[in-house]
């Protein structure tokens, strides 16, 4: 069994500008998938596009939005709304006030990850080196 406290993924986040992923599990635990909490900051606006990854997100706190740039629609976000990127769809998170959710990745991340000029994250071997852009 794991079992991780906040302290745990606060030792093991990724800060950008917009906004802080904290990883509470990642491919070396064997899940299957990585979970992180993910606070977007006031005023945060990223685009992205999870070429690699499949996500399901779920707001805990806050309120923002979520634009779909691939198939079409745009959808409010607040606690308890979920959202799942099962076709890797361009997309659009925004926040005016800031807000917090909790996100799966599959396959899971390594650890060191971080957005690139397309908003996606490569894919890593366990070892960190990259497999596919």
């Amino acid at each position: 069994m794991i079992v991780r406290n906040h302290e745990y993924a606060e030792e093991h986040e990724i800060e950008e500008d917009q906004f802080i992923s904290r990883r509470y599990t990642l491919r070396a635990d064997g899940m299957g998938h990585s979970f992180h909490e993910t606070v977007l900051k006031p005023g945060c606006e990223l685009h992205m596009w999870y070429k690699n990854h499949k996500e399901t997100v779920i707001c805990i706190e806050g309120e923002g939005q979520i634009e779909d740039l691939t198939e079409g629609g745009k959808w409010d976000l607040k606690p308890g709304m979920l959202y799942a990127l099962d076709k890797h769809q361009k997309h659009i998170l925004s926040t005016e006030k800031g807000m917090t959710v909790m996100c799966c990745f599959t396959p899971s991340l390594v650890g060191p990850e971080d957005h690139d000029e397309e908003g996606s994250y490569p894919l890593l071997d366990d070892d960190g080196t990259v497999i596919k852009r």
